[in-house]
């Protein structure tokens, strides 16, 4: 911690001392992703997850399909099918990446926010 940041919290009452001790410390990755589940994006999180879900089980299908048929054009229909669903689910947590640190970001602005705030009430 810096000077300036001890000197804002000796100057902080109760109800802006639980506001900034919301957002002062660290989620960390897992914290992220419980915090994820709770905010305005909640629905579409759950979807992406569903979504990654059945594209993994249409992939191990697949690839079970992939080994046991002996038809080449059926080896192949099985592998395309395959790797589009293994291509979704890494965009699918591409997105789900990005809205981690979309997150990330917005708790960073709040947390300056509130830093700006206190400095303004004090001058």
């Amino acid at each position: 911690m810096s000077a300036i940041d001890d000197k804002i919290r000796e100057s902080l009452n109760s109800e802006d001392k639980e506001v900034m001790e919301s957002y002062g410390k660290e989620l960390g990755f897992f914290g992220l992703i419980a915090e994820s589940f709770r905010g305005k994006l909640k629905a579409m999180v759950i979807t992406v997850f569903l979504l990654v879900l059945i594209f993994a089980v249409i992939l191990v299908i697949c690839a079970v399909n992939f080994f046991t048929v002996e038809d080449i054009a059926l080896k192949l229909n099985w592998l395309a099918v395959g790797l589009t669903a293994l291509i979704v689910i890494g965009l699918l947590r591409l997105w789900y990446l990005m809205e981690l640190n979309r997150l990330s970001v917005i708790r960073e602005i709040k947390r300056l926010e509130l830093q700006i705030a206190l400095l303004a009430k004090r001058l």
